[in-house]
């Protein structure tokens, strides 16, 4: 008999600084009668970051932004008579605006704000303690940048057209809508792009969605990085802007120039995926990649 299927869910420790202490958010689970860290299992086609954040609200009621990853917890539950192993993935969570009114429910009846200390000896698990004591590691964030590669396109045989304004292919079009939720999660709030019609097209959704302004940069366009590869660094040197959440769009020839300039990693990005990058207080860079949503 095959091995049961790796069961995938996400979630967060929400925090918030309070006068004298910074406090996290438990919730109680009726059902198991137990305090633990919102978390949940991932829809089916559903992208983690995103799932994080749905799993997080719908237990908490509370909005929040998904800052710098925690770990990974692994262990076994039991699925369809067997056991099958389970992988959770956590991030930091900020409010995304006031506390809201919670609304108790058949899975969470209760939650409770506590100080770090008190909340590590009211977790009913060890594991959730781990994650816990990995927050203090990954605050105060400064700034972060989220850096994107286009998502599909028409292929150049294709297009009869300028380059510039090669468009997205339908599959491009689809995952740029599925990018927009991604982008939700992570708070990004400034949107800066190549000015080719793949790439503005890529964050258009998203760009609609919060009602901004997408700021057009023919330096991190092929066509601009053949002319004057020099000339992205302008772009870079402004992308760490403390207190925001900006999105890179740009091409697979131009990404590696472009990660260096910010002081990243420099590696291949297929269409649609992107590195998040989390420049803390300390100077620390915690920075993670993600595939096509």
């Amino acid at each position: 008999m095959s091995n049961p299927a790796t069961v995938i869910a996400a979630g967060g420790v929400v925090w918030r600084e309070s006068p004298g202490s910074r406090q996290v958010l438990l919730v109680h689970r009726p059902r198991y009668d137990d305090w633990s860290l919102p978390k949940g299992k991932l829809a089916p086609r559903e992208h983690v970051l995103v799932a994080a954040q749905r799993e997080i609200e719908e237990e908490t009621s509370q909005q929040v932004i998904l800052g710098p990853p925690l770990g990974i917890q692994r262990y076994d539950v039991r699925k369809n008579g067997g056991m099958a192993p389970k992988l959770v993935h956590y991030w930091a969570a900020s409010l995304a605006g006031p506390d809201q009114e919670f609304e108790p429910n058949d899975e969470v009846d209760k939650l409770e704000w506590l100080p770090v200390a008190k909340a590590q000896e009211r977790l009913s698990y060890p594991r959730d303690v781990d994650i816990l004591n990995c927050l203090d590691a990954v605050l105060p964030v400064e700034s972060t940048v989220v850096v994107l590669r286009h998502a599909e396109a028409v292929r150049r045989k294709e297009w009869s057209g300028k380059d510039i304004l090669r468009p997205l292919s339908d599959e491009g079009l689809a995952s740029a809508e599925r990018l927009s939720g991604v982008l939700a999660a992570l708070g990004v709030n400034r949107i800066r792009s190549s000015d080719s019609e793949r790439c503005v097209s890529t964050v258009t959704p998203y760009a609609a969605s919060i009602g901004r302004r997408i700021h057009l940069h023919s330096e991190i366009s092929e066509h601009g990085y053949a002319k004057d590869p020099s000339a992205l660094e302008k772009v870079a040197a402004k992308a760490w802007k403390p207190g925001k959440v900006t999105l890179i769009c740009s091409h697979r020839p131009v990404l590696p120039a472009l990660a260096e300039a910010l002081g990243l990693p420099v590696g291949k990005y297929a269409t649609s995926a992107f590195m998040v990058a989390h420049r803390l207080a300390d100077g620390r860079v915690i920075r993670e990649r993600f595939g096509a949503p």
